[in-house]
C-alpha cells in the first residue's frame, strides 16, 4: 500500500553559530557536540565499528539514542556532513 504522504529520504539543516571561527571549530567534531548542544547528555565514539569508520553514539537527555556517521569534515571548507541512524535499542525512532 503506497503513502500519499510526501516523504523525504534526506534532510539539510545548516546552523550560524554566533562566536569566531577560531573560538568553536576545534569543538565542531560529533564526538564533542554535547559540550554545546545542550540537548545532549553523551557523545562518545561507538566501538566495535571498523576503523575507516567514524561512528558516534548520541544519547539526548529524554533518552533517545542516535549513532551518527561522519561523512565529511572539511577544515578547509568548515563544514561537517554526518548521517544519523537510530541504535539498535531504539524501535520507534525513524
Amino acid at each position: 500500500m503506497t503513502s500519499r504522504i510526501p516523504t523525504s529520504t534526506s534532510v539539510t539543516e545548516s546552523a550560524v553559530i554566533n562566536a569566531p571561527l577560531s573560538s568553536v571549530w576545534h569543538l565542531i567534531k560529533l564526538q564533542d557536540f554535547h559540550k554545546f548542544w545542550t540537548k545532549l547528555s553523551a557523545s562518545h565514539h561507538e566501538k566495535g565499528t571498523s576503523p575507516e569508520t567514524d561512528v558516534v553514539k548520541w544519547t539526548f537527555k529524554d533518552g533517545t539514542v542516535l549513532d551518527v556517521k561522519q561523512e565529511e569534515h572539511s577544515t578547509i571548507d568548515h563544514y561537517i556532513t554526518y548521517r544519523q541512524g537510530c541504535h539498535a535499542q531504539i524501535a520507534s525512532c525513524c
